[in-house]
């Protein structure tokens, strides 16, 4: 028998709370009319969203009293047609994770979710139950007629230092037409993308002229070599000679209004 790894007295920390509300922002929600919230929790997203949207709370604890109390890895599932299935932070916890999203398919044709990939997590949490590939895990919904139309890590979302950084977050959707997608707010996340990558890069110049500047003075090349690279092993991963990218990463803001 599949055990439940999330625990009923299991925290719930601030970062969660973070990640709900940059994939709400996803979301036109003068447009929703309903909302399945799996593993819903202390019920964070009810108070996300305007009490005019049916809101249906599904988890195994029974935190508050409302909640539809479902165990998924019982094969449970409540069956009822929403606008939007939310899933945040629960993929992670569900041993058949082909028949849960088969479950999904068929009760929206929007799916706002969230996981930790294993391209981008090597170590991962002894209580997460599976393991999936970007590729992998959305050619299960592919085979049901779904496809990614956005996929991001949370740190491009705004330009606080977020640790979870590793975690994407993304919109599914059967391609059925509608509005309540939320494309400005995407265009700024991709934009706030393509801003933090050209803001690497200016830092990477500065950086490189300043090593430069302090290594002229060390009279032997090899010595000079080897001071850059230590730096650059200490402050950018690879050293001076491979792909730029930084230990800590930058976030900065784009101040766009649409």
């Amino acid at each position: 028998m599949n055990e439940n790894t999330w625990k009923i007295d299991f925290e719930y920390l601030k970062r969660f709370e973070y990640r709900i509300d940059n994939m709400v922002s996803l979301l036109n929600l003068n447009k929703v009319n309903s909302i399945m919230d799996l593993g819903a929790g202390h019920q964070t997203l009810r108070r996300k969203i305007p009490s005019s949207i049916e809101y249906i709370p599904c988890d195994i604890y029974k935190h508050v009293d409302s909640t539809v109390i479902v165990d998924f890895n019982k094969g449970e599932f409540y069956n009822k047609k929403v606008d939007v299935v939310f899933c945040s932070g629960i993929f992670e916890y569900i041993y058949d994770l082909k028949q849960f999203i088969k479950n999904i398919s068929k009760n929206t044709n929007i799916l706002i979710g969230s996981y930790h990939f294993k391209d981008d997590v090597e170590n991962r949490s002894d209580i997460w139950v599976n393991s999936y590939s970007m590729i992998d895990f959305f050619k299960i919904w592919h085979d049901l007629g779904f496809n990614c139309v956005f996929l991001e890590k949370t740190n491009h979302f705004d330009n606080i230092l977020y640790t979870g950084s590793n975690q994407r977050i993304f919109i599914i959707t059967d391609n059925t037409k509608n509005d309540i997608i939320n494309y400005s707010v995407i265009n700024k996340v991709l934009l706030q993308r393509i801003y933090h990558k050209i803001e690497d890069s200016n830092v990477k110049y500065i950086l490189e002229k300043l090593i430069d500047t302090l290594a002229w003075w060390i009279p032997i090349r090899k010595w000079r070599d080897n001071f850059r690279n230590k730096f650059f092993d200490k402050f950018i991963k690879g050293g001076i000679n491979n792909d730029f990218k930084f230990l800590y990463p930058l976030n900065f803001r784009l101040d766009l209004n649409y």
